[in-house]
């Protein structure tokens, strides 16, 4: 269970914030020398494609990226990073991440700097929501650069960053649990998040085999990668205008199935792969999402067919957004079970967003404890027990205080797509795609939207993805640097 929102964050940042900014300079230094490194990827994708005319787009803001990197590194000793300028450098990381990572749509695509910082945004936190009306029609190497800033977004920056970091002692440990992280599959951080990306690669070169051979003849190679990288992310990006509505079955099956693995904890996943296969449907996240998926299904299929059904609710739940439907067209329950759905969100500890399905859990049984032990003596302990697992008091109020916050900056989300012209449901069903970092649409999301909506909808997606608290210390540490007149002696 995550202790990121927790009185006790709030007061490690407190004490941290003030610090000096020279610790922030030094790691935001070698997260920009990886964020270099991820941006000459695409380039060997432009040379196959005889996309040369991109090679700039992408070399440029990488070299501009080490450079700063190296002038932010330079001559500097840092010492002990403390939680809350940990929590302010994952913040301003994934700005950073965001805002050169838009740089290849200004130039190599020709959009408007807010919509590709907006693409950008929603690539990085993996939530699959598009300000291109016509992706067919995009270059191989920017639409591959959509699907690796999600498939890199999904895992997280800071587990990318962690793999390569030598001698970070305790600063790994804070900005891994900053990053809303907390599960650990090996022994220190370093290694935990190698062997995340060993499994995060394997799922994916397992789901683009399946894709292929699934989709042959209708999906290509380039279409398996790049499907196989957003849907193991739970991101949602397509390189097809109308996303997966022109597949046959066996694609849309192989999809589900990177979708619900995608939204299942690496710490299951390790399970399995070390021979516990068993441990996959003991545990209550995967079982509470199957369950979900079908019930949903269930109302869903009266309205909507069995494929639809199944599949929608699958990438709502899982926070993909990939899609088979003109969701537009849908009626206001069917909208209002999607975004339901959306709000809950996957597994904790997976590539999935929103509330996580623990959460739910632990807010439901918290009521049944509640009025279990109303009707017992006042000295009676009675244990909170999920899976074994006993929680406290004190989780189980920061749990409560999560969700409150969540669905509060959720609430403000909408009525700000309401003041701009939006229907209620519409804008309620876009902005649970968009804080739960989902991507599905219900034609809110466009170039032509005003510049507060898509401001709004930018906030929202960095929020949803690190889990409010980060981002409220980045706020809190920026403040704390602002000069102050001094009053003067009476």
């Amino acid at each position: 269970m995550p202790h990121l929102f927790s009185s006790k964050s709030f007061i490690r940042f407190r004490r941290g914030y003030t610090a000096g900014v020279e610790n922030l300079r030094h790691f935001l230094g070698l997260l920009l020398l990886v964020l270099g490194v991820v941006m000459l990827v695409p380039v060997p994708v432009a040379c196959v494609f005889s996309e040369f005319f991109l090679i700039p787009c992408f070399v440029v803001p990488a070299v501009v990226a080490i450079v700063i990197g190296l002038l932010l590194r330079r001559h500097l000793k840092p010492t002990e990073l403390s939680m809350g300028n940990a929590m302010a450098v994952v913040a301003l990381a994934w700005i950073l991440f965001a805002l050169f990572g838009s740089m290849p749509y200004v130039f190599g695509n020709n959009m408007s700097a807010e919509d590709a910082c907006f693409e950008s945004m929603s690539g990085f936190t993996a939530t699959g929501l598009t300000m291109i009306s016509d992706v067919e029609a995009c270059p191989h190497a920017i639409l591959f650069w959509r699907s690796l800033t999600e498939w890199i977004g999904g895992m997280g920056v800071i587990i990318l960053f962690l793999t390569a970091l030598i001698g970070a002692g305790k600063a790994a440990r804070k900005m891994y649990v900053a990053e809303a992280r907390t599960d650990h599959i090996e022994p220190n951080i370093r290694e935990t998040a190698r062997s995340m990306w060993r499994i995060y690669a394997l799922l994916t070169l397992a789901g683009i085999v399946a894709l292929y051979f699934a989709g042959t003849p209708n999906m290509s190679m380039f279409e398996a990668v790049n499907h196989s990288m957003t849907g193991i992310a739970t991101g949602g990006f397509s390189v097809r205008n109308t996303s997966f509505a022109g597949y046959g079955a066996p694609v849309l099956a192989v999809t589900i199935l990177i979708m619900l693995a995608g939204a299942t904890s690496f710490v299951v996943h390790r399970k399995v792969i070390d021979g516990s296969w068993r441990e996959l449907f003991k545990n209550v996240e995967v079982r509470l999402m199957l369950v979900l998926i079908a019930l949903a299904t269930i109302l869903l299929v009266w309205s909507v067919g069995f494929k639809g059904a199944l599949f929608q609710s699958t990438s709502a739940l899982t926070g993909t957004g990939f899609s088979t439907a003109t969701l537009a067209g849908w009626g206001g329950p069917q909208k209002g079970l999607l975004a339901l759905l959306m709000i809950m969100g996957g597994g904790y500890g997976s590539t999935s967003s929103a509330i996580k399905l623990i959460r739910a859990v632990i807010i439901f049984k918290s009521i049944h404890w509640m009025i279990k032990r109303s009707f017992l003596p006042g000295r009676a302990v009675v244990p909170m027990k999920i899976s074994g697992k006993v929680y406290t008091e004190g989780e189980m109020m920061e749990t409560a205080i999560y969700v409150l916050i969540y669905i509060l900056v959720f609430i403000g989300g909408a009525v700000v797509l309401m003041q701009l012209g939006n229907g209620a449901m519409n804008s309620i069903f876009e902005s649970a795609s968009t804080q739960g970092n989902v991507g599905l649409s219900v034609g809110i999301t466009s170039a032509a939207m005003p510049l507060a909506g898509k401001i709004t909808m930018i906030i929202q997606m960095l929020v949803g993805r690190l889990e409010i608290i980060p981002v409220i210390a980045l706020l809190t540490f920026l403040v704390s640097k602002v000069p102050r007149p001094r009053r003067k002696p009476f």
